[in-house]
């Protein structure tokens, strides 16, 4: 007997209407802005925390570090998304989720790079999504996901 895996993944091309376009967009723009801010976060931290090894400080009098995984990451955003982005339940959690993910994976694939356990060439630290310079994406990982066609008088 196989104990093989099979993953399966789907690509879907989609042609929203206006509103439905409008929404997608604004579940792009929430994983850009919780990457964004937790990329700020993961900065800051690490700002803080060389500047107090600067002036002396070592040990447990160190600002407590920030955790990079997704875990961590999450645990933060939900903490915070009240007063940093009181629009957040406009969106989907999985918008949010999709820039959280983004950060602790860029964060690792850097810090491995600088360790040498990663192959490859040099990657550098995650720099901030600019709107402009990214091309807007969000995944939906869990939950129901249906696809049909919308129409008056069709049936599904």
């Amino acid at each position: 007997m196989s104990t093989a895996t099979v993953l399966q993944a789907y690509r879907f091309a989609l042609d929203p209407s206006a509103a439905q376009a409008r929404d997608l967009e604004r579940h792009a723009g929430a994983a850009r802005f919780a990457f964004n801010w937790a990329l700020a976060q993961v900065k800051a931290n690490i700002g803080q925390r060389r500047a107090e090894r600067s002036y002396g400080v070592d040990g447990e009098d160190l600002t407590a570090s920030l955790g990079w995984n997704l875990p961590a990451l999450r645990r933060a955003w939900n903490a915070a998304k009240s007063e940093v982005a009181p629009w957040w339940s406009e969106c989907s959690k999985e918008a949010f989720n999709t820039g959280l993910d983004g950060v602790a994976r860029s964060l690792t694939n850097w810090a491995d790079s600088k360790s040498g356990k990663r192959a490859g060439r040099t990657v550098g630290f995650p720099r901030f999504k600019a709107r402009r310079r990214i091309t807007p994406s969000v995944r939906f990982t869990t939950g129901v996901i249906r696809v049909g066609v919308s129409c008056v008088g069709c049936r599904v």
